[in-house]
């Protein structure tokens, strides 16, 4: 399984905005199509200076296929969340590998 970490930093006044969109616009076009399954939302912990950050994954059961994902929706989204919120939010996508223990 591989996991599509993205990690974003909020500016406080558009933080519920943000969770917002996230929830509303950006989980059912990032879902359609099942091309990634099992969306996470996480508030990341002590990490709030002069906003909040938070942490959106994904699963797809390739690499194949979540590389095909975000040059077909995640670089869409992505782009929707720029024209929307600007510098007010900033993120990084890490694509991740889940090791069983």
């Amino acid at each position: 399984m591989i996991v599509c970490n993205t990690t974003y930093h909020i500016d406080c006044s558009v933080s519920g905005e943000f969770l917002d969109w996230i929830k509303d616009t950006y989980l059912p076009q990032a879902l359609d199509g099942g091309m990634v399954s099992t969306p996470r939302l996480m508030r990341m912990m002590g990490h709030n200076e002069g906003g909040a950050c938070f942490a959106l994954q994904f699963e797809a059961p390739t690499l194949g296929q979540l590389q095909r994902w975000n040059q077909a929706v995640g670089k869409r989204l992505h782009q929707q969340l720029t024209e929307r919120f600007g510098a007010k939010v900033a993120g990084f996508t890490t694509f991740m590998e889940n090791i069983e223990i």
